[in-house]
């Protein structure tokens, strides 16, 4: 519990931070900024992703986790795996730079703007940075030791703001961004070697080691690959259909409905699953009865966040931003349908607790085929809005894949997953209220 509360405040200070971040940046930066930024960073997670070894789960659940000769081998591959991505991503946007010069790609797309290799090439240079972060790391996430990593995360990000606010004002330049990301990781990563308790990590190659992190990492990389097919896909497509300016709302409208998402998780990843591994190491007979405990408070959060967020929708988009974002609205109304979904996306993290990654996998590659074939052919049919809906419900095949998985575990209950559908229309109410009473203060003032 105490676990959970240091990242339940991390994450609130962390979302308080983003949206006084996007309040300020929006007003300073023009939509435009916003798409093609999302499409740089879409490409530098995807690549991360793609050869995602998966080794903070491995060493929170493998028995060596906390082995000075297991986690130093960890520390090699993280950093070797950094350097891999960069290179990656430079030769991704040499790629797109070429094809843009060449008349490949459509002259409108946010693909063929000029800006966009170079920022490909700088903001991707942060995972070499972040390849060099502490193993502490790890280990505090193993003990759910989450005090000083909760305040490295929001000094990280509080001078990360500050910087992209002071060279917006001054610049007005999209580079903002791009330097602040740098800055964000070159704090996290000093902070994380100078402030965590714990020995320093040396360069070290131990063949026990590898071999426990590949086994564990090789359905991870697959499990990842998909996640970056079915989680990046909306964006690699729409950055080819529609403009910067287009994708520059959707990014916004995305990013507040994933807010909900995120907080799930991170509570998840950061308190559910390492609390869940010791359970499962030294009481597998209880995993059964902690799994179903965790799982009402994420469901009740997401559901009811669904409701609410459909209902205030555009509310949001007036509160936050001037008229220019005012399309955002319906699109962060369409989207809110994604979180009835996400939540089981979410909660597939227990299937590493119980040493069946395989399943994530196959999860994973359902979403992926799921938003392939239905979001081009809802954008034929039904154009831009098609492409929406076909966002928020990709993730239904799903459902059924995870049910399926966890009753195989003996982890279902029908009448739970019925009744929990009741917090949806109690979260469309207060989000009701809520702009009910907003569009009524605006107009007595």
């Amino acid at each position: 519990m105490r676990a959970a509360g240091w990242s339940i405040v991390g994450y609130m200070a962390l979302q308080i931070l983003r949206i006084s971040s996007s309040l300020i940046l929006t007003r300073l930066l023009m939509p435009e900024m916003f798409g093609v930024m999302a499409v740089a960073t879409t490409i530098q997670v995807s690549v991360a992703m793609l050869s995602d070894l998966g080794l903070r789960p491995a060493a929170i659940q493998s028995r060596m986790g906390d082995d000075p000769t297991y986690l130093d081998t960890a520390w090699t591959v993280q950093f070797i795996h950094g350097c891999l991505i960069w290179l990656v991503c430079v030769l991704a946007a040499l790629t797109i730079d070429a094809a843009a010069e060449g008349g490949i790609l459509p002259a409108s797309s946010v693909y063929a703007v000029p800006e966009l290799p170079g920022i490909l090439m700088a903001t991707s240079f942060s995972c070499v940075i972040a390849g060099l972060q502490s193993m502490k790391v790890v280990s505090a996430y193993r003990h759910l030791d989450l005090k000083r990593l909760t305040a490295i995360e929001i000094a990280a990000q509080v001078i990360s703001l500050l910087v992209a606010i002071a060279l917006a004002w001054s610049t007005g330049s999209i580079w903002s961004f791009v330097i602040s990301t740098l800055v964000a990781a070159l704090v996290t990563t000093g902070l994380s070697h100078a402030w965590l308790q714990g020995r320093t990590n040396v360069f070290r190659w131990h063949k026990d080691a590898v071999v426990d992190l590949i086994r564990f990492g090789r359905w991870i990389i697959l499990s990842s690959m998909l996640t970056v097919v079915a989680a990046s896909g909306d964006r690699f497509f729409l950055a080819g259909w529609v403009g910067p300016f287009t994708l520059g709302l959707y990014v916004l409208a995305f990013n507040l409905v994933a807010m909900l998402e995120g907080a799930g998780g991170r509570l998840f990843s950061s308190v559910a699953m390492p609390a869940l591994s010791k359970v499962a190491r030294d009481q597998p007979e209880r995993l059964r009865a902690m799994f179903l405990k965790v799982r009402l408070p994420f469901d009740l959060v997401f559901v009811a966040g669904a409701g609410a967020v459909f209902s205030a929708g555009q509310m949001l988009t007036d509160l936050l931003y001037d008229d220019r974002y005012r399309d955002a609205g319906p699109m962060i109304q369409v989207l809110s349908f994604g979180l009835l979904t996400a939540r089981y996306g979410t909660l597939s993290a227990i299937y590493l607790v119980v040493n069946e990654p395989r399943n994530q996998t196959v999860l994973n590659l359902v979403r992926a085929v799921s938003i392939f074939t239905s979001m081009p052919l809802a954008y034929h049919l039904l154009g831009f809005n098609g492409a929406l809906w076909a966002i928020a419900i990709y993730g239904l095949p799903g459902v059924f894949v995870s049910l399926y998985f966890n009753g195989r575990h003996g982890l279902n209950n029908l009448l739970y997953e019925f009744s929990v559908l009741a917090a949806w229309p109690a979260g469309y109410a207060a989000g009701h209220l809520a702009s009910l009473i907003y569009y009524a203060f605006k107009i007595d003032l």
